[in-house]
C-alpha cells in the first residue's frame, strides 16, 4: 500500500498524489512534466536536453556525449525524487486544498476511498444533528 494525498480544485475536482518516487516522472521527464501542466519544469528541461545535445553534436572525441549522458540521468533521477512535490506544490498554488491521506493500491484507489469516508463522515454529522 502507498500513501495518497488527496487534493481538491474549486470546482471539485478531486486529484490523489503518491507520496515518495515517481516513476512515470523518472522515465519521462519533460513529457510527464507537461502532462501535469508543469510548464516551466518542463521548458527548461527540453532547453537544458537540446543544448546538452547540440553541444555534443560538435564534439568529436565523444567525452561531451558521456558526461551528457551521466548529467541526464542525474536530471532524470531528479524528477523521480522531486515530480511528485513538484505537482503537490503546482496543485497548491492553483487553490488546489489538501483534503485528506489516504493509504491505497492506486490513484483512483486512493480517490475511491477518500470519496467513501467523505460520505461515512456526512451520514455521522446527521446522525448527530440534536434539537433542544
Amino acid at each position: 500500500m502507498k500513501q495518497f494525498e488527496i487534493y481538491q480544485h474549486a470546482d471539485g475536482r478531486l486529484e490523489a498524489v503518491k507520496q515518495g518516487w515517481n516513476w512515470p516522472a523518472f522515465f519521462f521527464g519533460a513529457l510527464w512534466a507537461l502532462c501535469c501542466r508543469l510548464w516551466k519544469i518542463a521548458v527548461l528541461t527540453l532547453v537544458a536536453v537540446f543544448v546538452v545535445s547540440m553541444a555534443g553534436a560538435f564534439d568529436d572525441s565523444g567525452m561531451i556525449d558521456v558526461m551528457a549522458n551521466i548529467a541526464c540521468l542525474g536530471l532524470y533521477t531528479a524528477f523521480g525524487l522531486n515530480g511528485n512535490q513538484w505537482k503537490r506544490r503546482h496543485l497548491l498554488a492553483n487553490g488546489a486544498q489538501l483534503m485528506n491521506t489516504v493509504e491505497a493500491r492506486g490513484v483512483k484507489q486512493a480517490i475511491a476511498m477518500h470519496r467513501e469516508r467523505q460520505q461515512l463522515q456526512g451520514s455521522e454529522t446527521a446522525s448527530h444533528n440534536f434539537q433542544a
